[in-house]
């Protein structure tokens, strides 16, 4: 859509691992909001399919991009393409892995020095490149946001084996750390983009019912919920929207645990 044409109060929202479990349901969820969505993925076909079957926006086309994250020239472009389609609304750093042996925990001696750079690099170097690139882009009128998608593993990192003691996490040492990090991101974000008026929260899952629980034993993990299931991706979906509407307009440095009830240290 020509930028003539284009409603003024229509904002553009990318959502980095848009194409994952939760991200395809948060892209939707917020496509249904009125967000003009660009869909980020290292797989650029799965992205571009996300988009595609995106309600339609009334301010334009939803868009699938591809590229590997964890380059800063590579989320330079991701803003730029967003800021085209309509000013910037909102980012959504849900982009995340967590390798897992057997869908078990990879215990810390096997944790080699590519999967500890990897998982690094992905979880918490990549939401940093793109909210530098993206946070000059977006309004500096109040209407802006940033939201990280944390884990229950930012406050009480990982857990032990299934064959020790509880906490039951089956997350590598490095996947706790980066979370951390990206909670510790979130809040010194509130500070240095308090003069652009950009709003900076998080959403903290705890279980999820995606492919990345899927090899795992459910069991011995819900147990220890007072839910006793798996959150679906649709619960984090929505929790995300609200720290973006206008009702969380006074919300800014806090973080949403939607975990069943565990209660982290």
């Amino acid at each position: 859509m020509d930028t003539a044409q284009r409603p003024a109060d229509v904002r553009s929202a990318i959502v980095t691992g848009g194409a994952g479990g939760i991200g395809r349901v948060t892209c939707r969820r917020l496509a249904e909001a009125g967000y003009v969505v660009v869909v980020a993925d290292l797989d650029g076909g799965r992205a571009a399919d996300v988009a595609a079957a995106l309600p339609a926006a009334p301010g334009g086309k939803h868009v699938g991009f591809g590229g590997d994250l964890t380059s800063s020239d590579v989320n330079r472009d991701l803003a730029e393409t967003a800021s085209r389609i309509a000013p910037i609304g909102l980012l959504v750093n849900g982009i995340g892995i967590s390798p897992k042996r057997g869908g078990g925990k990879i215990d810390l001696e096997d944790v080699d020095d590519e999967l500890w750079t990897s998982v690094l690099s992905v979880n918490l170097t990549a939401p940093f490149y793109a909210s530098r690139a993206v946070a000059p882009l977006m309004p500096g009128d109040g209407t802006a946001s940033i939201v990280m998608l944390e884990s229950v593993t930012s406050r009480m990192g990982v857990g032990a084996r299934l064959d020790e003691f509880p906490p039951y996490l089956p997350s590598t040492i490095a996947y706790g750390v980066s979370k951390g990090g990206l909670s510790n991101l979130r809040v010194s974000l509130v500070r240095e983009l308090a003069r652009r008026s950009i709003r900076v929260n998080g959403v903290a899952p705890g279980f999820v019912a995606t492919a990345m629980m899927s090899a795992a034993d459910a069991g011995p993990l819900v147990d220890q919920l007072p839910t006793r299931r798996y959150a679906r991706p649709e619960e984090v979906a929505d929790a995300i929207a609200y720290l973006a509407s206008p009702q969380a307009a006074y919300v800014n440095g806090a973080c949403i645990d939607v975990n069943g009830g565990w209660l982290p240290a």
